[in-house]
């Protein structure tokens, strides 16, 4: 997801898109001339309005994915993507990774701030498995609806 198409033409996922299916989903009225550059380089553009924040649409984003025959997504983005699906309900498993060792404070978040200002609010989830993977841990878990 990179609604203005900052993304590096450099980048390994551009020049290799051709040999390895590279889906980017961005903003309509983004940059004509950037998005000339990135489909002549072979990236498959989805174009999706802006939501009030002037983010892209990310449920436009999967609903076009889900179109192209896309069923099932793995995003694996930063802090204000997985927040910003979260609160968009648009989460429906996760998959979750537990390194032995603690950053704190000093590492970089893996949620921004989405909204949920008490404990009721918050999205639920119920654990379907856990794995050792070496020294790590990987958790699976799957989203709770409410009634």
């Amino acid at each position: 997801v990179d609604g203005r198409l900052r993304t590096p033409l450099t980048s390994a996922l551009v020049r290799t898109a051709r040999q390895h299916p590279f889906w980017l989903v961005t903003l309509e009225q983004g940059p004509k001339a950037r998005h000339k550059v990135f489909e002549e380089a072979g990236v498959r553009l989805i174009d999706v309005p802006p939501e009030a924040s002037g983010s892209p649409d990310l449920e436009a984003a999967l609903r076009k994915l889900g179109d192209a025959g896309l069923t099932r997504v793995l995003v694996e983005g930063g802090s204000h993507l997985a927040a910003a699906l979260l609160r968009a309900g648009l989460v429906d498993r996760l998959v979750w990774f537990h390194a032995p060792g603690i950053m704190g404070g000093d590492g970089v978040a893996a949620l921004a701030a989405f909204g949920v200002d008490h404990l009721d609010g918050m999205p639920r989830f119920k654990r379907l498995g856990m794995r050792a993977l070496d020294d790590d841990i990987e958790e699976v878990y799957e989203r709770i609806l409410e009634d």
